[in-house]
């Protein structure tokens, strides 16, 4: 089962600035060509680039010519039976499992899903917040899976990482920002960095719209607009 998912430009290694993550990286490219290691686990703070990994994976994967599934766990409709339809032979990419600790019949359809992937000679890539012993799972033999495998604490970028990140971002949609208007944008927007890359696709969005040059006034107007829309 191939899960519903926009892949779009967020979706690739390319346009990912690795950063001090070039080993997880490296890994999850190997799990996809090699089919080992069988099963990553990547964790760390909410914009980190977590589910970017994971989309990036999922298009690498379909470039291999190999199957994949995606689920996550922040998602209403993602409940413990959904896991049975899972693609268990080929990728299987879980986001946010953090979120199911505590649960016991979410943590049993997490732990089953995981035998079923290690039974089919599937590779699993999970993300979440903390370590697998520290996210608050009550089944020992989850933990131990999660612990199991290869693991990868995702580092934050640092500020000059963040300005060759948008600037990497901005060039791999075309979008033409010079340095001194991408200093102003880091200087305004949120250290979130998925919330960063939203207002650059609200930019280029606008930018395409308008037909309009990315200029320092421009870029005011869009992010007061922007607030003005996410307050309401």
């Amino acid at each position: 089962m191939a899960l519903p998912l926009a892949l779009g430009d967020k979706a690739s290694f390319e346009n990912y600035w690795v950063g001090h993550n070039s080993e997880a990286v490296m890994a999850i490219k190997s799990c996809i060509m090699k089919g080992e290691p069988r099963m990553l686990y990547l964790y760390g703070s909410r914009g980190c680039g977590k589910s970017h990994l994971l989309f990036a994976a999922m298009r690498f994967a379909e470039q291999e010519i190999l199957a994949s599934s995606y689920i996550s766990f922040d998602d209403s409709a993602a409940l413990p039976a959904l896991l049975n339809a899972v693609d268990v032979e080929h990728l299987v990419c879980v986001d946010n499992i953090h979120l199911w600790a505590g649960d016991e019949e979410r943590e049993q359809a997490l732990f089953a899903l995981f035998e079923q992937v290690k039974l089919n000679a599937g590779q699993l890539i999970v993300t979440a917040s903390q370590p697998a012993d520290r996210c608050g799972f009550m089944l020992a033999d989850l933990i131990s899976r999660l612990n199991s495998g290869l693991i990868y604490p995702l580092q934050p970028l640092t500020e000059e990482q963040r300005y060759e990140a948008i600037k990497l971002r901005a060039n791999c949609r075309g979008l033409s920002i010079n340095d001194d208007t991408i200093k102003y944008l880091l200087s305004r927007a949120s250290r979130d960095n998925s919330e960063l890359f939203r207002i650059l696709d609200e930019i280029d969005r606008v930018s395409l719209i308008e037909k309009r040059r990315i200029t320092i006034p421009f870029l005011q107007r869009v992010l007061a607009s922007d607030r003005i829309q996410r307050s309401r």
